[in-house]
């Protein structure tokens, strides 16, 4: 197949990472230059095949037909097409490094060291990377020209028409493999003769046409084997072998297994339960939670550039990068439009027993002294470690409500009002025995719908009884955890779920129509993959069901979509979580329900607990930066989660392992937990709102201007290569963005004012950095706690400003630095 390379908008080339499965045979106008980062692939070009291994480089001609074919490894290569003018029109490229040798070793390398500088440039997108990227690659061609050109390529019209004919030949293959096809088909089909047709095709893709067309029917069988349940019998007679016998022989000499052994390997490909890791599409319906193996393929490009860097930008920082600056003017006297702290209303921690244990009770007060939140959701306050529920030898239910009062009673004593996801199912009463985490909470239906129903009405009425109706009143409702996630996180069918719902919002109901009942606290694959949240919101609907507040979450990696053949990518840029709400925002409008609150009961970076990146600095602006940006948008967001004392999977021994909590497990702060610190300080009323910056002001003459520099992971961590991310080293993982400044100006700074700054970057109050610059000790001791504890946090100065009726500043921030400027009348 001919095909037509399309460019991104900002170059006039295309490179990419992917992994190869089989890309059959195609030829395109642009010159394709492949590198090996990890694995092996088989390369079929101008009538030859070779085998290309880690760090291999081969060059594809203009036009020459070429087909890759994964081996038995995996592989991950970089691949770099570009218009043929680059090498002058007509040259003719032999570069392939399966032939170097130690005498022309040097000129591999020099395009080795090339490409590494290419692709940092273009994954970091420093400033002028454009540019950099560009003026490499067009070394590079002249590279090639010089050292690896054997000539002109010949495009005469006969050549042309020979393409031509080449590619009405593979689409009546594609069209018709399931059919009887000879080489005497063809060549009448061509007016060729049949010895002429079959060195035509021969010369022309470099294997006879019946092994290719066997090629084409058995890449259409494995297709039918993963994702359909037809007989190997019937899958064998629609890709076109004459009988059942042949197609296991053609298979097994392919893919080294039989199509039942390879059938019943693609279906054994699951995700523990135990774990609470994302699934592949394969494994979940919607794709929300896929496996999160990373890759380190860039390590293996990127030791070129370490060792002949030449003055490039390395994947450091850049320090002598321009600096954006962005304009901040405003009145102090401005009125200012009031607005909801949204971020403030809930908090999130990972299980009901877990707030039992003296080191979580001390976190959560500590926090709630600082920044209150008003509501806290967490899963487990039915599981049987709360031993709420119990039966008589004769199945009479038993309940006991003291460990839920203890928790309730600190909670309310600590200013919070409990969210309550109710969940996990106790094993009395569950269907069948599914669990999910390192703590096996059960994720079954109920065996019995009454007896679940009674629980939750006896867990209603003692909550009404003991904290009383107008409490309450106050709390949330929500029925179970993401069962949108099949075998996941429930294990039942929609329509059970769907049931379910219906049942419990109703019990909670009965007992108090006042009561706030809702859910479904959606796995966010579910927005773009399928139609759940139509469906439960019809279901509702038609049936008249309770729904008071629809709850969802959102995180950064990606869920695949349907059809698409496991993309690499696995990080989504910062408008992903604006992309969510608003698409949840459709599907409610769309039945009516705008009037609904809509809750976020889980946000993080990552929805993998032991993402490094949880424990850095980013975290900082990449919490203010949602938390601004989704104003007005929702009523509540709860981010996953405020401490590290957390256990869906086994506890590693790691002081800094990257868990979602805003506090590790020893109680040090992290960055995130000061941006919900500084956010708390802001005003009733923003005067100006802009990138990178919100001032606010209130009655009593507070001014508060807060300063982010948000910077994004680069290209390779989005697409799943960790190559730069390890225990000390987590920062060369992000863009190369340069510092930012601020040009502050306040007109009418009347009287006195007290001026409070408070610095937050890698240099001020980071612990993470702290814990690195103290030597990164793996067990401290209490005495290296205590030192990393008065060293977390802003820096604070202060100053005095009299009567300045015109203020101005200018303010720079690194990557990842945060600033608070508190302006406090004084009287």
């Amino acid at each position: 197949m001919y095909e037509f390379i399309k460019h991104p908008d900002d170059l006039p080339v295309k490179l990419f990472v992917n992994s190869v499965n089989h890309v059959r045979f195609h030829w395109h106008k642009e010159v394709e230059m492949i590198y090996v980062l990890q694995g092996s692939v088989l390369v079929y070009v101008d009538q030859r095949q070779f085998i290309l291994h880690q760090d291999d480089i081969i060059v594809i001609n203009s036009m020459s037909v070429h087909q890759i074919e994964r081996t038995q490894e995996d592989n991950v290569l970089l691949t770099w097409q570009f218009n043929p003018e680059w090498l002058g029109g007509d040259a003719l490229i032999e570069c392939n490094s399966t032939v170097q040798s130690e005498r022309n070793r040097s000129k591999y390398d020099r395009i080795r060291r090339d490409l590494a500088r290419i692709v940092q440039e273009m994954n970091k997108k420093a400033p002028g990377y454009r540019s950099y990227a560009i003026g490499r690659m067009q070394l590079l061609c002249g590279h090639l020209v010089r050292y690896f050109s054997i000539g002109t390529i010949e495009t005469s019209p006969t050549a042309s028409d020979d393409y031509k004919r080449l590619n009405r030949i593979l689409q009546y293959v594609d069209r018709n493999y399931s059919q009887k096809i000879t080489l005497q088909t063809i060549a009448d089909q061509e007016h060729l003769s049949l010895h002429y047709f079959s060195h035509f095709f021969s010369d022309k893709i470099g294997i006879p046409f019946q092994k290719y067309l066997t090629l084409v029917r058995l890449e259409k069988a494995q297709e039918q084997l993963i994702n359909s349940t037809n007989s190997i019998t019937q899958i064998a007679l629609d890709c076109g072998f004459a009988n059942v016998k042949l197609f296991n022989k053609y298979f097994k000499e392919k893919y080294g297994c039989t199509p039942g052994a390879f059938r019943e390997a693609a279906a054994k490909s699951k995700l523990p339960e135990t774990a609470r890791k994302p699934q592949t599409y394969e494994e979940s319906e919607n794709g929300d939670y896929y496996e999160t193996d990373t890759i380190q393929a860039m390590e293996s490009l990127y030791r070129y550039l370490d060792s002949h860097d030449g003055g490039e930008a390395s994947r450091g920082s850049l320090q002598d990068a321009a600096v954006t600056v962005a304009e901040v003017s405003l009145h102090a006297d401005a009125r200012g439009t009031t607005y909801e702290k949204h971020w403030n209303r809930m908090t999130a921690a990972g299980r009901a027993v877990e707030g039992l244990r003296e080191d979580w009770r001390r976190q959560f007060a500590d926090m709630q002294r600082r920044f209150p939140f008003r509501h806290i959701r967490f899963h487990g306050i039915f599981n049987d470690e709360m031993m709420v529920y119990n039966e008589t030898p004769d199945g009479k239910p038993v309940y006991n409500w003291s460990y839920v009062d203890k928790l309730y009673d600190f909670l309310l004593k600590h200013g919070a009002k409990p969210y309550v996801e109710l969940g996990f199912m106790p094993s009395l009463l569950r269907r069948s025995g599914e669990t999910i985490f390192w703590w096996k909470g059960n994720i079954a239906p109920p065996a019995d719908q009454a007896k679940w129903d009674a629980l939750v009405r006896e867990f209603v009425r003692h909550c009404l009884n003991r904290y009383g109706a107008e409490e309450v009143r106050q709390w949330y409702f929500e029925v179970w955890n993401e069962p949108n996630l099949p075998g996941v996180c429930w294990a039942g069918s929609k329509e059970e779920y769907f049931a379910f719902y219906e049942s419990t919002a109703r019990a909670i109901k009965s007992v108090s129509a006042e009561l706030k009942v809702g859910g479904p606290a959606l796995g966010y694959g579910s927005l773009w993959n399928d139609r759940w949240t139509e469906q439960f919101l019809a279901y509702c609907r038609d049936r008249d069901v309770p729904l008071d507040f629809f709850s969802f979450h959102v995180y950064s990696d990606y869920p695949y979509r349907k059809g698409e053949a496991n993309p690499l990518t696995t990080m989504m840029p910062p408008s992903f979580y604006m992309d969510n709400i608003r698409s949840v925002k459709q599907k409610l409008e769309a039945e009516g329900r705008s009037h609904l609150e809509l809750h976020i009961t889980e946000w993080n970076f990552s929805m993998y607990d032991r993402n490094l990146v949880h424990d850095t600095m980013f975290m900082a602006p990449f919490v203010i930066y949602h938390a601004l940006t989704t104003l007005g948008s929702i009523h509540a967001l709860a981010f996953w989660t405020f401490t590290d004392v957390f256990e869906e999977s086994p506890v590693p021994p790691a002081h800094f392992y990257g868990g979602f909590g805003l506090v590790n497990r020893d109680g040090l702060r992290k960055p995130g937990y000061y941006a919900f610190q500084l956010l708390h300080q802001l005003g009733d009323r923003i005067v100006a709102q802009g990138d990178g910056y919100i001032a606010t002001t209130s009655d009593d003459g507070r001014l508060r201007i807060l300063l982010y520099h948000y910077v994004h992971v680069d290209h390779l961590y989005t697409s799943g290569d960790w190559s730069g991310l390890s225990e000390t080293n987590r920062y060369s993982v992000f863009e190369e963005r340069g510092d930012k400044a601020f040009r502050i100006t306040i007109e009418g700074l009347a009287g006195r004012y007290k001026l409070t700054s408070y610095t937050l970057d890698r240099e001020h109050g980071s612990v993470f950095d702290e814990w690195v610059r103290l030597g990164a000790p793996a067990a401290m001791t209490e005495e290296e706690i205590e030192y990393l504890r008065g060293r977390s946090g802003p820096e604070m100065t202060t100053e005095w400003i009299d009567g300045q009726e015109l203020w101005q500043k200018e303010l720079v921030l690194p990557p990842h630095g945060v600033l608070l400027l508190a302006f406090d009348r004084q009287y």
